[in-house]
């Protein structure tokens, strides 16, 4: 148990690994070297997509700036940039100016760079489909024809067998021939979905209140077909039987109206309640799915919940589970009064299972970092750093939704100091996790 003044906050750190009292930082690196077999059989997807890679990509002088690939048909521009001719035409089409440098520009100034070709087409590569038996050694300039009539090529899926991506919903029409490749557009589009997402939560708006607006002028059309009751100023001594029941019939009548209206409203209400609702959940799982392992936990509601703690000491409060990266490890925040007194706060980390828990490597391995966050003065934070133990069970994979075991410290910071430095701002506590493996 190690005790401080951090920030101005008296603290009494105690390591909890639910198992051994104390905190031991032990600092584990481990080193190793990644080679590719290039047997036929032996080659997974993985070392499949680090080869072609490899292979394909062109050296600087031979890139196109605009496509990022060979030089194709090769010009040379005024300024001295090389381009693909295709490339750079359809850009001034469209622009005119180079995409390098800015500068003018215009179809004049486009020459044919012979000298790069040559060059260009006396480089070799290998075919892409080398790791399924290829030897071809080429250039550049033919991979693309090679490809057409290569016999160790994969024969494309038909449309209607390839994966789609999962925003197809909101409008992402991507399709893919294997998982690798739907993650690898997953990971690299994220901005792309979360603008298929807005533009879809704002259509679902738009849609509502053109129904809502559809509605109110159906019920005055409606409304104009029934009584009117008579003008002020005209002379009504007697009203007759034969007016009260027409009266009474048409009342009836719009009675039923705004009833079966009002019945219509609450469905389509209901309906883009629920509709915003699965957009606003779908908006917090991508949040926590790609935070990249720092999670800004915001303890609501504090005062309550650490009265609530002090009845009933068992009870403990837990924040959403966030991911290290879209596909890493899920981890959640547990917080609760320290079972050695309760002046103080424990703070401790649990992992929690995923569906893809047998693509990681397990116990897991990392370096953790706690932060109590100062809502005005960061130099306050308090802040603590810890590395992971894989012969704790705390890291090991968990066979059950969340890991029982917890890792991090049980008396983490003083209630009362807490209180008196201002660290809970509008009743709520700000605590920052940064998780990265190692």
């Amino acid at each position: 148990m190690s005790q401080g003044q951090v920030g101005g906050v008296h603290i009494n750190h105690n390591i909890d690994f639910q198992e051994v009292a104390g905190l031991n930082l032990a600092h584990k690196m481990a080193s190793g070297s990644d080679h590719y077999n290039t047997n036929k059989s032996e080659i997974s997807v993985a070392q499949e997509s680090s080869i072609n890679d490899a292979y394909s990509a062109p050296e600087a002088r031979f890139e196109c700036p605009i496509c990022l690939a060979w030089l194709r048909d090769p010009v040379l521009t005024s300024c001295g940039h090389r381009f693909c001719r295709t490339c750079i035409y359809s850009w001034l089409e469209k622009n005119s100016a180079c995409p390098v440098d800015n500068m003018k520009l215009n179809k004049e100034d486009v020459f044919p760079d012979n000298f790069t070709r040559r060059e260009i087409s006396q480089q070799r590569t290998k075919c892409p489909n080398i790791v399924r038996g290829c030897l071809e050694e080429l250039s550049p300039l033919d991979v693309e024809s090679h490809l057409l009539v290569c016999e160790f090529k994969i024969p494309e899926l038909p449309d209607n067998e390839k994966l789609r991506c999962s925003f197809i919903d909101v409008g992402c029409e991507d399709k893919f021939e294997d998982e690798p490749e739907l993650q690898r557009h997953l990971e690299q589009h994220i901005q792309k979905h979360l603008t298929l997402l807005s533009k879809a939560y704002t259509a679902v708006a738009a849609n509502r209140n053109a129904a809502a607006a559809t509605a109110s002028t159906s019920a005055i059309a409606q409304q104009a077909n029934f009584w009117d009751p008579p003008a002020k100023n005209e002379e009504q001594t007697v009203v007759r039987d034969s007016n009260l029941q027409e009266l009474l019939k048409a009342l009836y009548e719009k009675i039923v109206f705004l009833e079966q209206k009002t019945r219509e409203q609450d469905i389509i209400i209901a309906n883009m309640s629920e509709q915003i609702s699965s957009y606003n959940l779908s908006m917090t799982k991508l949040h926590q799915r790609y935070c990249n392992g720092c999670y800004l936990w915001y303890f609501n509601d504090f005062k309550n919940k650490i009265n609530a703690m002090r009845e009933n000491p068992h009870l403990m409060y837990y924040s959403p589970g966030f991911f290290t990266s879209p596909n890493g490890y899920k981890l959640c925040i547990r917080l609760n009064l320290s079972p050695k007194d309760n002046h103080y706060i424990a703070v401790l980390i649990h992992v929690m299972k995923t569906d893809h828990d047998d693509a990681l490597d397990w116990p897991f391995s990392g370096k953790l970092s706690v932060t109590l966050v100062h809502p005005t003065q960061s130099y306050r934070n308090i802040k603590e750093t810890m590395m992971t133990r894989p012969e704790l069970d705390a890291f090991k994979r968990p066979v059950q939704d969340l890991n029982p075991k917890g890792f991090g410290y049980t008396e983490f910071a003083s209630l009362e100091e807490i209180m008196e430095q201002d660290f809970v701002h509008k009743n709520q506590l700000t605590i920052k996790v940064q998780a990265q493996t190692v």
